[in-house]
């Protein structure tokens, strides 16, 4: 099955599966940033809004999401402030649910996804990931599955990748990018034993520019795919299609 970035808009088209897929909404991630001073309206409703967009642009029934639908993390002895911030957030989620109503969700849990289930409006996966087709979908902050590791093209979040860039004055700039890896492929069979060798993977910004960035071309990736994803051979395309070479010829 062919999957198309669309660029410029952080998001997967498939179209031989009439679905989108994303990563990294992040959803009231907003309310934690306020904690360090920031004042940021919610940004829920522009989010529901871009997916929407995705979803009929592409005449798409099914809006797949590569993990971290939300961004709070409950923990004990939460504050006064944490908890409201954590109700905010879950009401926010309930109006992004409502919003896509016309849309069929799927969710393959990310590290932030925890406490959420299937709803008549949105199916919830564990974090070994799901598969259409020869496309498999795992969010990346943990092993993907024996079946989804067979597949052709992985798609995968958590990354939330960027390139850092430095000018001939020494002065950089991170730029949010796309990754197209392929595997290390001795270290990826002897993890998974019926691995497909000539897997590629991709890993996509994150879908909410309020996220912040891991550069990959000085800090490389996330998540334990980092063991068996060639990452100095990673590709590096920026939001709108350029082109910037391989990771390793990128190297600062």
């Amino acid at each position: 099955m062919k999957a198309t970035p669309l660029y410029n808009r952080r998001a997967l088209h498939l179209p031989g599966g009439d679905a989108v897929i994303v990563a990294d909404l992040h959803i009231g991630i907003e309310y934690d940033l306020s904690l360090t001073g920031a004042n940021i309206p919610s940004q829920t409703a522009s989010l529901a809004s871009r997916c929407t967009g995705l979803c009929e642009d592409h005449d798409a029934t099914t809006l797949y999401i590569a993990g971290d639908l939300k961004h709070m993390i409950a923990a004990s002895g939460d504050s006064t402030e944490h908890a409201r911030m954590m109700r905010q957030e879950r009401w926010d989620l309930r109006m992004f649910v409502q919003s896509l109503s016309s849309c069929a969700m799927k969710l393959v849990k990310g590290n932030h996804d925890g406490g959420l289930r299937s709803s008549p409006t949105l199916t919830v996966h564990d974090s070994g990931g799901i598969c259409i087709g020869d496309v498999a979908i795992a969010h990346g902050h943990a092993w993907p599955s024996d079946e989804v590791m067979q597949g052709e093209l992985l798609v995968m979040g958590h990354v939330h990748p960027v390139v850092r860039l430095r000018d001939d004055l020494g002065f950089s700039t991170s730029k949010p990018c796309w990754l197209r890896a392929p595997l290390l492929e001795d270290v990826a069979v002897e993890r998974y034993p019926d691995v497909n060798p000539e897997m590629e993977v991709v890993v996509m910004p994150a879908f909410n520019p309020l996220c912040g960035g891991m550069a990959v071309n000085t800090e490389g990736i996330l998540g334990p795919m980092h063991g068996i994803v060639d990452v100095d051979a990673a590709e590096v395309y920026l939001l709108d299609g350029t082109r910037l070479g391989s990771v390793a010829s990128l190297r600062l």
